[in-house]
């Protein structure tokens, strides 16, 4: 929504010519400018005031009026923040009930609402009836479970400037006319019609939502007491090609968006982000596009990060982790990414990363057979017995803590060779850590026959990683 904004008060939002132009006009925004023009900032903000109001009577900011007539009840303001149980669901983390609901004030209710729209659950809600026909499910949001990934620069106008997709990505078949933000268009929206496609970027930032929100707020509008989520649409709108997603390719050539997961830290998928090409797979945030050296004043470039933000949910309704991870600054690697071929040091994070999690299958792989030997009763060792069926996987604790003490180390040693420009030996660099871990985690059991036994069995595994130093 702040890239929306920030297009139409600088007038980014419109192509005014070749690319060439647009790309001209960003750099010069950010070569000359510190901060927005204040006097367009208060134009724009004065122009749809009346959409923007989080309490409007007719209009409320991203939600449905007309949900106080459509819906027979409400859904609770336990069901609006993430995070509280709600209906019969276990007090587990806070002790809210239904029948005693707590407000939020309504700058939290403002974030809530934000994120029911764009990562909230699939399946039940609260019936709404319209024109006769009642329903009582949706679908899920537009960003729920996914990898979501932006240009940080060093300032929030920074930030927001190289956000801005760029008006040739229009992928819609409406006018440039049409191409509204919910706040800045006053016809309400058909719901029981198939929704139309994004009329050009500014509907595909802020128009994608699939649920229908009603905040009801406390007499002096300093809090939200009560909220009613439901359906907006009966049939899933078009699906865009978002541009801050990292997307993958399943064998039948679809593409689907790399989901979140909050045990996998970002640098692991950093070759998704600055390779062009990465074997036919997966396709790099179009964001990107546009981020090489020359088309950004080179302090500006210096000081370019990734900041990544994920919600590590199912497909329904369990919310487990939101996680954020932000990037050192990445110039060298998107200096060196051009049109035409990924360079040497581009192609060695991807094969770094690939080294890093073979040594990790190699670990984990070494401390469950290391754990079943340790635990295997003597009477089956010496019957040869191989591991009950459904045990073959089974490593105790063991790999789980050893992998938790892998990564954050494999990472600082990852950020280092990228400082060093040389990936030659990561493989054997990753393979020390991974050693190190293995003796530390069977430590415990190392000075007993039967544990040195089944530690030495399988630490050749990790081992055999190693290269002599040169």
């Amino acid at each position: 929504m702040l890239y929306a904004i920030a297009a139409r008060i600088t007038g980014l939002d419109e192509l005014g010519g070749s690319m060439d132009d647009w790309l001209d006009r960003r750099y010069e925004l950010l070569a000359d400018s510190a901060a927005f023009q204040p006097g367009k900032v208060e134009k724009y903000f004065g122009a749809y005031a009346d959409g923007l109001r989080l309490y409007d009577p007719e209009r409320p900011f991203m939600q449905d009026a007309r949900l106080a007539q459509e819906c027979a009840s409400s859904s609770g303001i336990n069901k609006l923040v993430l995070g509280r149980p709600s209906g019969n669901n276990q007090v587990f983390f806070g002790h809210f009930m239904d029948d005693e609901p707590v407000p939020v004030s309504s700058e939290e209710a403002f974030l809530h609402l934000l994120a029911q729209l764009y990562y909230g659950a699939s399946g039940q809600c609260t019936p709404r009836t319209v024109n006769g026909e009642r329903y009582g499910n949706t679908m899920a949001g537009p960003l729920r479970r996914v990898l979501s990934c932006h240009p940080l620069g060093r300032s929030l106008y920074e930030s927001l400037l190289l956000g801005i997709p760029d008006p040739g990505g229009r992928r819609g078949t409406s006018s440039t006319e049409e191409d509204l933000c919910p706040w800045e268009d006053d016809r309400p929206s058909a719901a029981l019609e198939p929704p139309k496609p994004a009329a050009g970027p500014m509907a595909m930032l802020t128009a994608r939502h699939q649920h229908a929100v009603l905040l009801t707020s406390s007499p002096g509008g300093t809090s939200a007491v009560d909220a009613t989520i439901t359906w907006a649409l009966r049939v899933s709108r078009p699906q865009v090609r978002d541009p801050y997603l990292i997307w993958d390719e399943a064998k039948d050539g679809t593409l689907y968006p790399r989901k979140a997961d909050a045990d996998r830290a970002l640098w692991r998928d950093l070759d998704g982000l600055i390779l062009q090409d990465r074997g036919g797979r997966s396709r790099r945030p179009l964001i990107f596009e546009g981020l090489t050296g020359g088309q950004l004043p080179e302090d500006v470039f210096q000081h370019l990060r990734v900041v990544a933000y994920g919600f590590d949910q199912d497909g329904q309704t369990r919310d487990r982790a939101y996680f954020t991870a932000v990037t050192p600054p990445l110039c060298a690697l998107l200096a060196s990414s051009t049109e035409q071929a990924d360079s040497r040091l581009a192609l060695g994070v991807k094969e770094a990363r690939q080294a890093a999690e073979h040594v990790a299958w190699r670990l984990e792989t070494a401390l469950r057979g290391a754990w079943r030997t340790y635990t295997l009763p003597p009477e089956d060792e010496k019957a040869g017995h191989r591991p009950k069926k459904g045990k073959e996987k089974d490593g105790g604790s063991w790999p789980e803590a050893a992998l938790s003490a892998y990564w954050p180390e494999a990472e600082e040693c990852f950020w280092s060779l990228l400082d060093s420009e040389d990936f030659t030996d990561a493989l054997p660099l990753f393979g020390r850590i991974a050693l190190r871990v293995f003796d530390d985690t069977t430590a415990t059991v190392a000075f007993q026959p039967r544990g040195a036994k089944a530690r030495e069995s399988a630490r050749g595994l990790v081992r055999s990683l190693l290269a002599p130093r040169s």
